[in-house]
């Protein structure tokens, strides 16, 4: 019985989302693992809240990054699922909206984002900025405004 059951969780694991296999058909994100990154900023907050929603770490790490590129390709191997973890807790959603937009004059793109998890809504910002080959990436995603949210405690 202790058997069965614990054979059951580990396939029940192994098909959840996180760490899982990604496709890269994250919607405005990369098309392959070899693509990294969006076309366009809004393509790059897209396709990371579109992969904290589905809990997919692996297209999570080719949308967000610096402007050396994708965090799977620069941050530690044994640093980056814990990250990765970290902004799914802070960024789960049911719904978002990207409430502005702002270029810099070096083509830093601020962000500002409306988050809504139940009945509960916050506003946080991140960056995308430019990386290799002309490829956007989510970078400094601000968490303490969503601190709530994750602890599931949200207070008015």
């Amino acid at each position: 019985m202790h058997k069965a059951l614990l054979v059951m969780l580990i396939a029940a694991a192994a098909c959840g989302g996180t760490g899982g296999a990604s496709s890269g058909a994250v919607p405005g994100g990369p098309t392959t693992q070899s693509d990294p990154g969006a076309a366009t900023p809004k393509a790059a907050i897209t396709a990371f809240m579109a992969a904290i929603k589905l809990q997919d770490l692996d297209a999570l790490s080719l949308i967000w990054g610096s402007e050396k590129g994708a965090a799977r390709d620069i941050v530690p191997a044994d640093q980056l699922r814990k990250r990765e973890l970290i902004m799914e807790c802070y960024f789960q959603h049911d719904r978002y909206v990207i409430t502005s937009d702002v270029e810099s004059s070096s083509g830093l793109h601020v962000v500002m984002l409306s988050v809504t998890k139940g009945s509960f809504t916050r506003e946080t910002q991140t960056q995308v900025l430019r990386g290799p080959k002309n490829r956007w990436y989510v970078a400094n995603p601000s968490l303490e405004p969503l601190k709530d949210l994750c602890a599931g405690a949200v207070a008015k």
